[in-house]
């Protein structure tokens, strides 16, 4: 049986709902034809933000320079602290100016529950504190609220694991390509909120960390409204999450996106999903995810059974209505922007920064670079 973490054949897609495998690409070309959802503003400089993610004990050689650095999760393969402070020894010796790092569920010791027993500090029983900690609540608790000194030193990195951080940016004395100052550029502050939580697609082992299970809600109001940059490890359901059809991203991850809309929204975890997509918070967005979520419980079906899905799409109006929706309000956005010359705002990006190519072992989807 195919992983759920692994991209299906095209005629997989095509059976399962012909309708949004074709729509698909148009809906991608539309995205990018609309330029830039989000341009710096015009008093300020902009801010060059490098996101890298599942890098899984590897290092890549050649990390993109930048103002601002995110690692969203999988620093390590077996959570241990030795496997966490290596990677974090990688990181500390790269030269950007500011850096923030997540967990994700790989990295175990940030996890009452999944902490290796070499790393934990009294042993898991019935009479421990962590054994009070469940599964549904676990990954919503801090190493904080755990009372939990970490072993790990951090330096000049911003760990978040349901915390947030402000961090300002001053303007550049001089051009880059010149020695002449800089007048009327100000500084800049962004505020970046991380939380490590993950949906249980699949049965993970106790040593994966910070898991809940799939129905479970732990992200709604979890988010503070005036977050700039999102960090997550698990990505938002529709979004380079192996969508249409076979999503697996949380759809309250989604909600809770929707409702704060960063400027950024990191993340990783899907190593076959790797990318970026740019986001407009509009009609057409609406449209395609009610599109994705309607047709993800056919990822179950086997390649005969969604053989119906052909059928369903023919006979579904909503599905033609927003598919409609799709089409129409993307070549909307993309005359506003490209012949009306129309400035996009309130849009923002979605990366997905996994560096691991694949299941392959190795780092080969290179960091990406957001301009905001």
């Amino acid at each position: 049986m195919t992983s759920p973490f692994q991209r299906r054949s095209i005629p997989d897609y095509v059976i399962a709902s012909p309708l949004v495998a074709l729509l698909y690409p148009l809906h991608q070309l539309l995205l990018r034809l609309r330029g830039n959802p989000r341009l710096p503003p015009p008093d300020a400089h902009p801010i060059r933000v490098v996101c890298i993610s599942d890098t899984h004990t590897l290092e890549w050689p050649d990390v993109p320079e930048g103002d601002l650095l995110i690692h969203a999760g999988d620093l390590a393969n077996d959570g241990s602290v030795c496997e966490i402070q290596a990677a974090v020894d990688w990181l500390r010796s790269l030269p950007h100016p500011h850096k923030v790092v997540i967990g994700g569920n790989h990295d175990s010791y940030f996890d009452a529950r999944s902490r290796r027993d070499e790393d934990r500090e009294e042993p898991l029983s019935n009479g421990s504190s962590f054994a009070a900690v469940s599964a549904s609540t676990a990954s919503i608790r801090s190493l904080d609220d755990l009372s939990t000194a970490s072993r790990i030193d951090w330096g000049d990195i911003h760990y978040l694991q349901h915390s947030d951080v402000t961090l300002t940016f001053p303007p550049p004395t001089t051009s880059p390509s010149s020695t002449t100052p800089l007048i009327g550029s100000r500084a800049r502050s962004l505020n970046i909120y991380g939380a490590p939580q993950i949906p249980a697609v699949v049965p993970f082992g106790p040593e994966h960390a910070f898991t809940y299970p799939p129905r479970h809600d732990a992200w709604s109001r979890t988010v503070p409204q005036e977050t700039d940059i999102l960090v997550t490890h698990t990505p938002p359901q529709s979004h380079l999450d192996l969508s249409p059809i076979y999503s697996i991203g949380c759809p309250n991850l989604l909600a809770e996106s929707w409702r704060v809309r960063p400027l950024l929204h990191v993340f990783g975890h899907v190593h076959y999903a790797a990318g970026r997509e740019p986001v407009f918070w509009d009609e057409a967005q609406r449209a395609w995810e009610r599109l994705c979520a309607s047709r993800r419980s056919r990822a179950r079906y086997s390649r005969l059974a969604s053989l119906f899905g052909f059928l369903r799409d023919i006979f579904e109006p909503s599905g033609w209505f927003d598919a409609a929706r799709v089409v129409i309000y993307g070549t909307l956005g993309v005359v506003w922007s490209q012949i009306w010359g129309g400035e996009n705002s309130g849009g923002g990006w979605m990366v997905n920064a996994a560096c691991m190519y694949r299941d392959s072992g190795k780092l080969r989807n290179p960091p990406q670079v957001i301009v905001l």
